[in-house]
């Protein structure tokens, strides 16, 4: 461990495990300007004595051409200072008569208007110590008095104390952090804009809204230490973390007894620890996970440049490390508080109370994205200590194996019901016998199945610790037998007549709830999937659209065209600027379809609709409709489809289909996919014609059969 002698000023390796060893530490938010880094510090060390604060120079001679004695520079005086003209005068006569050399002229008097110029090859003179140089970063400066005055001859500053050139030091020290500041005999906790004098029990006091209990960093160093010492701006003593227990309790939301280190970490839930780091702010996303690796007693490698996979893997590394599953219990529970003031018009009020289970891809993953998940999940607590709570405590260990397929597990599940909802939900308007439950329109991996549940986790909140939490998911099933992914989803539910809205992540199930559940709860195996590449795209996905484009995906127009038929996607022009218009039609003639792509974009393109028409004709019909837009036939069939989204953009829209009669055809059902290819770019990942009635002319073949094609969106366009 690299600390600062805060005598010398230089740095000195010390065993911070040695007893013998006791320093100082600071913690600091960091200036926008940068810090004072190892390098820069041990420049100005260089110039001075590793033993002494005094510079480290030769005395000064005057160059000579080697036969004369060297003359005796005459300088300014600086430890001489305190001696008056004539004797600093009298004590370099005796030097120079005891080492034989040449006195220099005296200096004019201020009278003698001959001043001689001042030889510009004498360097200027050295500041007398290290803490008068002004390339000295001034909270080094300070930081090393309040230690010095407290009688502390060792400090460590992380800004100066780490070289951050050596990667791996760098991972060294952030893996050691959370121990070198639980070992520290005191922590300074710097407030560069908390001033001094102010009552900091105010409610809008500048304690209260210091920046440093709002950066990620300082989590641990204010929980790790035995003493944390408050410092105001001008680094003079505000309290400590015992004496503004009750303060600090408020701002951080950090039960008092990990302030107090009274009980070890390991007996606040993973939720709880969690949210002491919602909305707390990193310079780097990395540092989100990287700043808590000793609050979970976690060692794991340093990467920069993995974005929010940092907080993906320390999560794994805790599941690793404790069976708590209050890891998965992020997100909103439906306390009575959680109700929302209107309906945010995710679909159009209905008359009667009404819930739908939906798909949110940002919070699709079991595992969080980042701390700020947690937001309020510090009521949430492990209960597996309490075998009364749990539906089968003589059922298996908790446990979680990686695998090929992903993170195996199991979870105690019941299937999400609307009996259940009306049981578990704390909201008088479902109570109605009108009560509705239905399911969003799941993705390709689980279309045409309703395996929505709520996962029983062993955990409970301290509002009401008779219940247990159970999550939202949903389970797809996978390419491989026996496998099934799951995947996390949210309730919303409208209550008439007011339209409030709640969302629910979670849901609160009583003990009468979970013995009504029991018959139908099975302990079921499930994967939690590798994170996939789409993340590498959040960025995209988080940005407004200026305009829509849409392409035909290669695989998708070559499937059409194996079929037999002939494919044009028209861009929209100066008459339809937001249409595209995308016409597939036989070589035989038989018949002609039409899909229009209409996109409206609002909230300062936050906010996207596709209105999509589907149009099935004859060919002379088709050339009318072609040459007059929006005009009716009589042998015309046509019927509409939209897709709605908004900022994160999705990964790909719903599957959507219409059915529709068609003269000689008999049948048909055109199958449409949507996939997010870029900046407002929209792939057609899948157009699927299917009829009932094959055409006369061509034998049945594999053109019947749904084309296989590959759903990934591609960010090249095709036209023929």
């Amino acid at each position: 461990m690299r600390l600062l002698d805060t005598e010398t000023g230089q740095f000195v390796d010390k065993d911070p495990e040695d007893e013998e060893t006791v320093y100082a530490i600071l913690s600091h938010t960091w200036s926008t300007d940068g810090e004072q880094t190892y390098e820069q510090l041990k420049k100005v060390q260089r110039r001075y004595s590793s033993k002494s604060q005094t510079p480290q120079s030769s005395p000064r001679f005057a160059e000579t051409d080697g036969t004369a004695s060297p003359k005796l520079v005459r300088g300014l005086p600086t430890a001489l200072g305190r001696l008056t003209e004539s004797e600093v005068e009298a004590l370099l006569r005796l030097v120079a008569e005891t080492f034989g050399l040449t006195l220099p002229a005296p200096a004019p008097s201020p009278n003698n208007s001959s001043v001689p110029a001042l030889d510009p090859h004498l360097p200027e003179p050295l500041p007398q110590s290290i803490w008068d140089d002004p390339e000295m970063s001034p909270k080094i400066r300070d930081a090393c008095r309040v230690a010095r005055e407290n009688g502390y001859r060792y400090i460590w500053i992380d800004s100066c104390c780490i070289d951050k050139s050596s990667s791996s030091e760098l991972s060294q020290a952030i893996n050691s952090m959370y121990k070198w500041y639980g070992r520290a005999a005191v922590c300074y906790a710097y407030l560069t804009d908390v001033p001094p004098g102010e009552d900091h029990q105010a409610k809008d006091s500048h304690f209260r809204k210091s920046r440093w209990f709002k950066r990620g960093w300082t989590l641990q160093e204010l929980i790790a230490p035995i003493s944390v010492e408050f410092l105001s701006k001008d680094w003079a003593p505000i309290g400590s973390k015992h004496t503004l227990a009750n303060l600090v309790e408020t701002v951080t939301n950090i039960n008092y007894k990990a302030l107090w280190n009274l009980e070890p970490l390991n007996k606040f839930s993973v939720a709880q620890r969690l949210s002491w780091a919602a909305n707390r702010e990193t310079t780097r996303m990395e540092d989100k996970a990287y700043s808590l690796l000793g609050i979970f007693d976690i060692n794991m490698p340093t990467l920069y440049g993995e974005g929010d996979r940092a907080f993906r893997r320390l999560q794994e590394h805790i599941m690793q490390r404790t069976p708590d599953q209050t890891l998965f219990a992020w997100g909103r529970v439906d306390l009575p508080s959680t109700r929302l003031p209107q309906n945010p018009n995710f679909h159009d009020t209905p008359n009667i109370p009404q819930a739908e289970a939906w798909i949110f891809p940002p919070r699709r993953r079991l595992f969080a994205t980042s701390p700020d998940s947690f937001s309020g999940c510090e009521g949430i607590s492990d209960c597996r200590r309490d075998p009364d709570q749990l539906l089968s405590s003589r059922g298996p260990k908790i446990s979680y194996t990686p695998t090929p397929y992903g993170i195996s597990t199991q979870f105690q599940m019941t299937p999400l019901t609307r009996d259940l909802l009306q049981r578990a939900l704390p909201i008088p308007h479902i109570l109605s016998e009108d009560f509705q439950l239905s399911f969003s329109s799941l993705p390709l991996e689980v279309r045409g199945s309703r395996k929505w549940y709520l996962a029983i986790l062993q955990c409970q909140h301290e509002e009401f610790k008779d219940h247990l939490l159970g999550r939202v998911c949903y389970v797809a099933p996978s390419e491989e037998p026996d496998i099934e992914f799951v995947f996390t989803g949210v309730i919303g539910i409208n209550s008439p007549p007011d339209d409030q809205y709640t969302l629910h992540d979670l849901v609160l199930l009583s003990p009468h709830t979970v013995e009504y559940c029991r018959p139908y709860t099975e302990l079921k195996t499930v994967y939690i999937p590798h994170p996939d590449r789409t993340g590498l795209l959040s960025r995209h996905h988080n940005q407004p659209y200026a305009t829509v484009k849409f392409v035909l995906s290669p695989e998708a127009h070559d499937a059409l065209r194996s079929r037999g038929h002939s494919v044009n996607l028209r861009n929209p022009d100066l008459g339809q600027p937001t249409t595209h218009r995308l016409t597939l039609s036989k070589p035989e003639h038989t018949y002609v379809i039409t899909i229009e792509f209409q996109h409206t974009l609002d909230d300062s393109g936050k906010r996207l609709t596709i209105d999509t028409e589907v149009r099935v004709s004859d060919p002379e019909s088709s050339v009318r409709l072609d040459s007059t837009p929006g005009s009716d036939q009589e042998d015309t069939a046509s019927d509409r489809v939209s897709w709605s989204d908004t900022i994160p953009w999705e990964a790909e829209l719903d599957h959507k289909s219409v059915t529709l009669g068609a003269v000689g055809v008999g049948t048909l059902t055109v199958g449409l996919r949507l996939a997010f290819a870029g900046q407002g770019v929209y792939a057609l990942s899948m157009v699927d014609i299917l009829c009932d009635v094959a055409p006369p002319p061509r034998p049945v073949s594999s053109a019947d059969e749904p084309a296989v094609v590959n759903h990934a969106a591609k960010e090249t366009e095709e036209e023929t």
